[in-house]
C-alpha cells in the first residue's frame, strides 16, 4: 500500500500510540520488565523515512507532499506553519 498510494492520498500522523514501529516493539519478556512499545510522534520523522525508501523518494519530497496533503485538509494548518517558520 505504501508504494501503491498517490502522493496526495499520504497524510502523516502519530495518533496510535498502541500501535509501534517495529523498532519500537519489545517482546512480551521485554515489555513485562518494563520495556516501553508506544509510538509517539517523535517516531515521525523515522516513519516517515521508512515510507520515503519504501516509495523511493526523498525524505524531503515525501515531507512536501504530505505538508501540502496535511494544509489542504486542515486549512488553519498554513497560518501555524508560517507562524513556525518566522519564530
Amino acid at each position: 500500500l505504501a508504494t501503491e498510494l498517490p502522493a496526495d492520498a499520504i497524510v502523516m500522523e502519530t495518533d496510535s500510540p498502541d500501535i509501534p514501529p517495529q523498532w519500537r516493539y519489545r517482546t512480551a519478556e521485554a515489555r513485562a520488565a518494563g520495556a516501553t512499545m508506544r509510538n509517539e510522534p517523535a517516531e515521525l520523522a523515522r516513519i516517515g523515512a521508512e515510507l520515503a525508501g519504501l516509495r523511493g523518494e526523498t525524505v524531503d519530497a515525501l515531507a512536501a507532499a504530505t505538508t501540502a496533503n496535511a494544509v489542504a485538509s486542515l486549512p488553519r494548518l498554513a497560518g501555524l506553519l508560517a507562524d513556525a517558520s518566522h519564530a
